[in-house]
Protein backbone atom coordinates (compact mmCIF):
# COMPACT_ATOMS: atom_id res chain seq x y z
CA UNK A 1 0.00 0.00 0.00
CA UNK A 2 1.37 3.24 -0.42
CA UNK A 3 2.50 5.95 1.46
CA UNK A 4 -0.38 9.57 1.21
CA UNK A 5 2.91 11.25 2.62
CA UNK A 6 0.80 13.25 4.47
CA UNK A 7 3.44 12.93 7.64
CA UNK A 8 6.07 13.92 5.46
CA UNK A 9 4.70 16.60 3.99
CA UNK A 10 4.22 18.02 7.00
CA UNK A 11 7.17 17.74 8.57
CA UNK A 12 8.83 19.77 5.19
CA UNK A 13 5.81 22.62 5.92
CA UNK A 14 7.69 22.64 9.59
CA UNK A 15 10.76 22.79 8.26
CA UNK A 16 10.41 25.42 5.30
CA UNK A 17 9.09 27.52 8.38
CA UNK A 18 11.43 27.25 10.58
CA UNK A 19 14.00 28.09 7.85
CA UNK A 20 12.32 30.90 6.97
CA UNK A 21 11.80 32.20 10.14
CA UNK A 22 15.44 32.35 10.92
CA UNK A 23 16.05 34.31 7.63
CA UNK A 24 13.65 36.92 8.63
CA UNK A 25 15.68 37.55 11.64
CA UNK A 26 19.05 37.74 9.96
CA UNK A 27 17.45 40.26 7.73
CA UNK A 28 15.67 42.03 9.96
CA UNK A 29 16.87 45.85 10.11
CA UNK A 30 20.50 46.56 12.36
CA UNK A 31 18.28 49.05 14.56
CA UNK A 32 16.09 46.21 15.69
CA UNK A 33 18.71 45.45 18.03
CA UNK A 34 17.01 43.21 20.53
CA UNK A 35 15.96 40.20 17.88
CA UNK A 36 16.28 37.01 19.33
CA UNK A 37 15.25 33.46 19.61
CA UNK A 38 12.91 32.23 22.34
CA UNK A 39 12.65 28.85 23.33
CA UNK A 40 9.33 27.06 25.28
CA UNK A 41 9.56 23.60 26.73
CA UNK A 42 6.56 22.44 28.56
CA UNK A 43 5.20 19.29 30.58
CA UNK A 44 1.97 18.47 31.75
CA UNK A 45 1.04 15.84 33.65
CA UNK A 46 -2.40 14.53 35.31
CA UNK A 47 -2.75 12.41 38.35
CA UNK A 48 -5.00 10.10 36.36
CA UNK A 49 -6.71 10.10 33.17
CA UNK A 50 -10.20 11.91 34.56
CA UNK A 51 -8.79 13.85 36.45
CA UNK A 52 -10.03 17.90 35.97
CA UNK A 53 -6.48 18.89 37.65
CA UNK A 54 -3.30 19.15 35.69
CA UNK A 55 0.46 20.29 36.96
CA UNK A 56 2.46 21.69 34.08
CA UNK A 57 5.88 23.25 34.03
CA UNK A 58 6.99 25.68 31.78
CA UNK A 59 10.66 26.78 30.71
CA UNK A 60 11.42 29.61 28.48
CA UNK A 61 14.78 30.28 27.43
CA UNK A 62 15.47 33.53 25.08
CA UNK A 63 18.86 33.51 23.14
CA UNK A 64 20.90 36.36 21.33
CA UNK A 65 21.16 35.67 17.33
CA UNK A 66 24.57 34.76 18.50
CA UNK A 67 23.82 32.46 20.73
CA UNK A 68 24.55 34.13 23.76
CA UNK A 69 21.84 33.53 26.66
CA UNK A 70 19.83 36.31 27.89
CA UNK A 71 16.94 35.09 29.67
CA UNK A 72 15.44 31.88 31.61
CA UNK A 73 11.78 31.62 32.89
CA UNK A 74 11.32 28.63 34.91
CA UNK A 75 7.02 28.47 35.43
CA UNK A 76 5.48 25.66 37.82
CA UNK A 77 1.77 25.63 38.07
CA UNK A 78 -1.36 23.53 38.80
CA UNK A 79 -4.75 23.94 36.51
CA UNK A 80 -8.14 22.46 37.35
CA UNK A 81 -10.91 22.12 34.43
CA UNK A 82 -14.11 24.21 34.52
CA UNK A 83 -17.24 23.25 32.61
CA UNK A 84 -18.02 25.14 29.38
CA UNK A 85 -14.46 25.11 28.03
CA UNK A 86 -12.88 27.24 31.18
CA UNK A 87 -9.53 26.48 32.85
CA UNK A 88 -8.25 27.94 35.96
CA UNK A 89 -4.37 27.96 36.63
CA UNK A 90 -1.89 29.27 39.30
CA UNK A 91 1.75 29.14 40.09
CA UNK A 92 4.53 30.77 40.23
CA UNK A 93 7.51 31.50 38.74
CA UNK A 94 11.16 32.62 38.49
CA UNK A 95 12.66 34.73 35.79
CA UNK A 96 16.59 35.22 35.19
CA UNK A 97 18.25 38.01 33.09
CA UNK A 98 21.45 38.20 32.24
CA UNK A 99 23.16 41.71 31.66
CA UNK A 100 26.20 43.83 32.32
CA UNK A 101 26.47 43.91 36.15
CA UNK A 102 24.68 41.88 38.25
CA UNK A 103 21.89 40.00 36.44
CA UNK A 104 18.42 40.68 36.87
CA UNK A 105 16.48 38.23 39.06
CA UNK A 106 12.50 38.17 39.75
CA UNK A 107 9.61 36.29 41.17
CA UNK A 108 5.91 36.24 40.62
CA UNK A 109 3.16 34.79 41.47
CA UNK A 110 -0.03 34.49 38.89
CA UNK A 111 -3.28 33.26 38.42
CA UNK A 112 -4.99 32.65 35.18
CA UNK A 113 -8.52 32.16 33.54
CA UNK A 114 -8.39 30.21 30.26
CA UNK A 115 -11.83 30.00 28.23
CA UNK A 116 -13.24 29.38 24.28
CA UNK A 117 -15.27 31.81 23.17
CA UNK A 118 -16.73 30.99 19.59
CA UNK A 119 -15.83 28.39 16.85
CA UNK A 120 -15.83 30.05 12.94
CA UNK A 121 -15.60 27.03 10.88
CA UNK A 122 -12.94 24.00 11.78
CA UNK A 123 -10.61 27.42 14.01
CA UNK A 124 -11.77 28.38 17.23
CA UNK A 125 -11.46 31.67 19.58
CA UNK A 126 -10.13 31.36 22.70
CA UNK A 127 -8.85 33.78 25.18
CA UNK A 128 -6.13 34.01 28.18
CA UNK A 129 -6.63 36.63 31.10
CA UNK A 130 -3.58 36.73 34.27
CA UNK A 131 -3.27 38.82 36.80
CA UNK A 132 0.65 39.00 37.89
CA UNK A 133 2.69 39.72 41.32
CA UNK A 134 6.15 40.69 40.75
CA UNK A 135 9.09 40.79 42.98
CA UNK A 136 12.77 42.18 42.12
CA UNK A 137 15.43 41.02 43.95
CA UNK A 138 17.04 43.84 45.79
CA UNK A 139 14.36 46.18 45.40
CA UNK A 140 11.06 47.26 47.03
CA UNK A 141 7.59 47.16 46.05
CA UNK A 142 5.04 44.44 44.36
CA UNK A 143 4.23 45.12 41.11
CA UNK A 144 0.97 44.03 39.27
CA UNK A 145 0.10 43.74 36.22
CA UNK A 146 -2.76 42.40 33.58
CA UNK A 147 -1.63 39.84 30.83
CA UNK A 148 -4.81 39.35 27.84
CA UNK A 149 -4.29 37.31 25.22
CA UNK A 150 -6.77 36.21 22.32
CA UNK A 151 -5.85 33.30 20.11
CA UNK A 152 -6.99 32.02 16.61
CA UNK A 153 -6.14 28.51 16.00
CA UNK A 154 -7.00 26.88 12.13
CA UNK A 155 -5.55 22.98 10.48
CA UNK A 156 -4.26 24.01 7.22
CA UNK A 157 -6.31 21.10 5.26
CA UNK A 158 -4.39 18.50 4.15
CA UNK A 159 -1.44 18.03 6.33
CA UNK A 160 -1.19 17.35 10.28
CA UNK A 161 -0.68 21.40 10.67
CA UNK A 162 -2.14 24.09 12.72
CA UNK A 163 -1.86 27.98 11.70
CA UNK A 164 -2.20 29.90 15.36
CA UNK A 165 -2.51 33.76 15.65
CA UNK A 166 -2.59 35.36 19.15
CA UNK A 167 -2.50 38.58 20.69
CA UNK A 168 -1.33 39.61 23.81
CA UNK A 169 -1.21 43.28 25.98
CA UNK A 170 0.56 43.44 29.45
CA UNK A 171 -0.70 46.20 31.30
CA UNK A 172 0.62 47.46 34.65
CA UNK A 173 -1.43 47.93 37.31
CA UNK A 174 0.60 50.24 39.72
CA UNK A 175 3.98 51.86 39.73
CA UNK A 176 7.05 50.74 41.63
CA UNK A 177 10.39 52.23 42.09
CA UNK A 178 12.23 49.67 40.12
CA UNK A 179 9.99 49.80 37.24
CA UNK A 180 6.69 47.94 37.23
CA UNK A 181 4.98 50.99 34.97
CA UNK A 182 0.85 51.70 35.40
CA UNK A 183 -0.60 51.41 31.25
CA UNK A 184 0.32 49.56 28.45
CA UNK A 185 4.05 48.00 29.25
CA UNK A 186 4.01 45.19 26.16
CA UNK A 187 2.44 43.91 23.04
CA UNK A 188 3.05 39.98 21.54
CA UNK A 189 1.51 39.81 18.40
CA UNK A 190 2.68 35.77 16.67
CA UNK A 191 2.09 33.76 14.39
CA UNK A 192 3.44 30.20 14.51
CA UNK A 193 2.43 26.75 13.07
CA UNK A 194 1.94 23.53 15.33
CA UNK A 195 2.40 19.86 14.37
CA UNK A 196 1.39 17.33 16.49
CA UNK A 197 3.07 14.37 16.91
CA UNK A 198 1.88 11.68 19.41
CA UNK A 199 1.62 13.46 22.89
CA UNK A 200 3.93 16.21 21.67
CA UNK A 201 2.99 19.29 19.90
CA UNK A 202 5.89 21.56 17.91
CA UNK A 203 5.40 24.70 16.93
CA UNK A 204 7.72 27.46 15.50
CA UNK A 205 6.75 31.06 13.90
CA UNK A 206 7.61 35.04 14.49
CA UNK A 207 6.67 37.27 17.18
CA UNK A 208 6.69 41.03 17.06
CA UNK A 209 7.25 42.51 20.39
CA UNK A 210 6.72 45.75 21.17
CA UNK A 211 8.03 47.35 24.29
CA UNK A 212 5.89 50.30 25.36
CA UNK A 213 9.17 53.19 26.57
CA UNK A 214 9.29 54.47 30.24
CA UNK A 215 10.87 57.19 32.11
CA UNK A 216 11.84 58.58 29.49
CA UNK A 217 13.85 55.38 27.57
CA UNK A 218 12.52 54.77 23.59
CA UNK A 219 9.85 52.66 22.12
CA UNK A 220 11.12 49.03 21.38
CA UNK A 221 9.76 47.12 17.96
CA UNK A 222 11.32 43.78 18.38
CA UNK A 223 11.39 40.47 16.38
CA UNK A 224 11.72 37.02 17.33
CA UNK A 225 12.01 33.49 16.46
CA UNK A 226 9.58 31.14 18.37
CA UNK A 227 10.42 27.72 18.57
CA UNK A 228 7.94 25.50 21.34
CA UNK A 229 7.60 22.03 22.62
CA UNK A 230 4.69 20.99 24.40
CA UNK A 231 4.26 17.13 25.72
CA UNK A 232 1.94 15.58 27.83
CA UNK A 233 2.37 12.53 29.83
Amino acid sequence: RRSSGRGTGSFQMLRNLLMAAFAALLLAPAATAENQIWTTIGLKKKPDADSRYEFELNNEIRFQPDGYLDTVEIRPGVSYKLDNGMKLSGGYLFALNRRDGPDRREHRLWEQLSYDIAEIGDGKIDGRSKIEQRWREGADGTGWRLRQQFAFEHPIAGTDLKFNISDEATIGLNDTAWGNSEGLQENRAKAVVKWKTGKATWEAGYMNQYRNGVNGAADQDNHHIVLGLSAGF
